[in-house]
């Protein structure tokens, strides 16, 4: 092993005992006291307010025979520590300061509730006031205390703000937040479009999140596929309009116009159709109100496998930066764990070529509470944030810029979160100094590359396989071929075709499930077999020729309600015969019959197998080879001589032996007769 791999090993030994990656979810116990609210940054000297409830264990404790106990520890100065101190189980340092008060004076609204407030000071004079020396982030504990005796308590964190003239790095660290949305376009084999019965449902969660991001002035890229927008408009045209309007403010992930998954579509060599769809998507997005300032194609959210090619392939249509989900990260070779949380850096994945494509990756802990929360909102958003501005006040202790970092939040899955929660915590983002929201394009922009011993830390993506696109775009191209034949024997202006490649054209899309394909293929195919097999081509039949040069009339009829083209030849496979075949097509109108005339000339006499095709005006046989027969009877030149000659030598025959008969009358007696 070099020094350098020992090196990575002892560093990644060491993260992986100090943090939990995938975090437990800290469930309040019944003895757990409840926060409700409290102040999370406070002045240098302001007061640290929070509201409480006793467990329902306790609920009917009298509170005038228990004192509440507030804890402050050190400053939290890296993101280790916070994930150590909230456990399961807590696990907290040294106090620095404790402040006891009575809660008797202060109930609250509702039984088993009391509201505590603590001033805070920076210099240790006041004994009913927690000494809070310098700006930072301090855990604090909330523990009801009987005898002595802590019967319930709760963890929390205070972010004290700068006094007047402390001096602190303000500058923020940028804050994005993704969405991927997971309803999906089904087609059928007539290409009908339907959407997943949680459309409905899963949209209007995301217009409800998307609203409260926008009141808290928090921009989200969200990934939605354009199809299921376009579904939407049909199926809820209310729901789809206040949609539309709520992305205004946000980024949309640009996505192929049809389901497509880019690693398959690299693997099967189909780059060329791909970026051919992701424009078209593009163009769709615009065409239902997201135009070029909302759509954005920087950035690519994965919650799937996602392959090198395919990931290359992105690259090429103008991803900056790959989002991928805890879960996909976590499984990639090559992975380091602690970038994600506790560096907030990108990391290279490696594309062929010598290429890299830059990737984030979901904060692990934020997304286990978007889905885990704690046991009451304010816990759970404190959580958060507490672990950002731990995560910062590292950056800055190390020298670095705080600009150049980045922590990208969203669910496990990358789906829509809770609209309520997530309000919160953005709420609390937005409130706190030293962090900002940002789009996903600007994490792209300014976040700095992790880097270990000075070298980046690439990671490696899987292989993909697109043998199930390949055979589909197999398909398509076969049934591509057979409309352009049958295309082609329509008239110009016929839709028939255009609606055929129209359904092909989608044969590679996941939207179409096997089934379907197949079933769309079947249905393309019948209708252009109908096409063809309206021409009604003759049976085998022989035909008697009377001379050496003719012509042959071959029947043909068109059964169908539309003037059909096709192109006719005959030939002699023995050479025996010659025919002067018209290479231009031929128009068979509807229910007409035609007898297409073909010169022949015939080389010598006797029987010859012919054979009859039938093509398509490209060109394209229909049906198979005819057989006929071919009969020829015709005199040559030897033949006629003969003849003639021996035409002349009967009249001279006849001539001869008519004068012989006319001599013998006429001829005069040699002696007279007697008398």
């Amino acid at each position: 092993m070099t020094p350098r791999q020992g090196l990575l090993a002892l560093f990644g030994l060491i993260c992986t005992s100090l943090i939990v990656w995938q975090p437990l979810t800290v469930e309040a116990a019944q003895s757990d006291l409840q926060l409700i609210t409290q102040s999370f940054n406070v002045a240098a000297d302001g007061s640290l307010t929070a509201t409480l409830a006793l467990p329902a264990t306790l609920a009917r404790t009298d509170l005038a025979t228990v004192s509440i106990v507030v804890t402050v520890y050190p400053r939290v100065n890296d993101r280790e520590s916070v994930n150590r101190m909230i456990g399961p189980p807590i696990n907290l340092p040294l106090p620095d300061d404790v402040v006891t008060i009575s809660p008797g004076c202060c109930a609250g609204s509702q039984r088993g509730q009391f509201t505590v407030s603590v001033p805070l000071e920076v210099d240790g004079a006041r004994p009913d006031a927690l000494n809070v020396p310098n700006a930072g982030l301090y855990p604090v504990t909330f523990a009801v205390q009987r005898d002595g005796r802590v019967i319930s308590q709760v963890l929390s964190f205070v972010n004290r703000l700068p006094a007047a003239g402390e001096k602190l790095n303000l500058d923020p660290m940028p804050i994005a937040m993704a969405i991927g949305t997971h309803s999906a376009v089904h087609l059928d084999s007539k290409a009908t479009i339907s959407v997943d019965s949680t459309t409905v449902a899963e949209m209007t969660s995301l217009a409800d999140t998307l609203d409260v991001l926008t009141a808290n002035k928090f921009p989200a890229t969200v990934r939605v596929a354009p199809a299921v927008l376009n579904g939407l408009q049909e199926l809820n045209s209310g729901l789809f309009d206040r949609l539309i309007a709520a992305l205004q403010l946000h980024r949309v992930v640009a996505e192929p116009q049809w389901p497509i998954d880019p690693s398959a579509a690299a693997a099967a060599k189909q780059d060329l159709l791909y970026a051919s769809w992701l424009r078209d998507g593009e163009d769709r997005f615009a065409g239902l109100g997201l135009g070029s300032s909302v759509v954005s194609s920087a950035s690519i959210l994965v919650d799937g496998p996602i392959g090198a090619d395919g990931a290359a392939l992105r690259r090429l249509g103008g991803a900056q930066l790959m989002v991928m989900t805890p879960k996909i990260y976590d499984g990639l070779k090559g992975t380091i764990l602690i970038y994600s949380d506790n560096k907030g850096e990108l990391v290279p994945a490696d594309l062929p070529n010598g290429a890299v494509l830059d990737t984030a990756v979901v904060d692990h802990h934020i997304s286990d509470l978007l889905v885990h929360p704690l046991a009451t909102p304010e816990l759970t958003r404190i959580y958060a944030v507490a672990g950002l501005l731990a995560l910062r006040q590292s950056i800055l202790i190390s020298g670095e810029s705080a600009q150049r970092h980045a922590v990208v939040i969203g669910t496990p899955d990358l789906g829509v979160p809770n609209a309520s929660l997530l309000g919160s915590i953005t709420a609390l983002i937005a409130d706190t100094p030293g962090l900002a929201a940002a789009t996903l394009d600007d994490v792209a922009l300014r976040t700095d590359r992790l880097l270990l011993n000075g070298e980046e830390q690439p990671v490696t993506l899987p292989s993909s396989n697109g043998a199930a696109l390949a055979t589909r775009i197999f398909t398509q191209a076969a049934v591509n071929n057979e409309i352009d034949a049958v295309a082609s024997m329509l008239p110009n202006d016929s839709d028939k075709p255009k609606g055929w490649r129209d359904l092909a054209n989608l044969l590679p899309t996941t939207a179409l499930d096997d089934a379907a394909a197949e079933a769309m293929v079947t249905n393309i195919r019948a209708e252009l077999a109908s096409i063809r097999d309206a021409v009604q081509i003759p049976t085998a039949y022989t035909i008697n020729l009377p001379g050496k040069r003719s012509t042959v009339r071959v029947r043909f009829v068109n059964t169908s309600d539309t003037p059909l083209k096709i192109k006719v030849r005959l030939s002699s496979p023995s050479g025996k015969l010659v025919f002067t075949n018209n290479d231009q097509p031929v128009l068979l109108e509807p229910g007409v019959p035609l007898p297409i005339p073909i010169p022949v000339e015939a080389r010598s006499n006797g029987t010859s197998g012919v054979s009859l095709d039938v093509f398509t005006p490209n060109d394209v046989p229909i049906g198979s080879t005819v057989p006929l027969k071919f009969r020829v009877n015709a005199l040559g030149v030897g033949n006629v001589l003969t003849a003639v000659l021996f035409g002349l030598v009967l009249l001279w025959w006849l001539e001869h032996f008519r004068a012989t008969r006319k001599k013998r009358r006429t001829r005069t007696p040699a002696t007279l007769p007697e008398s």
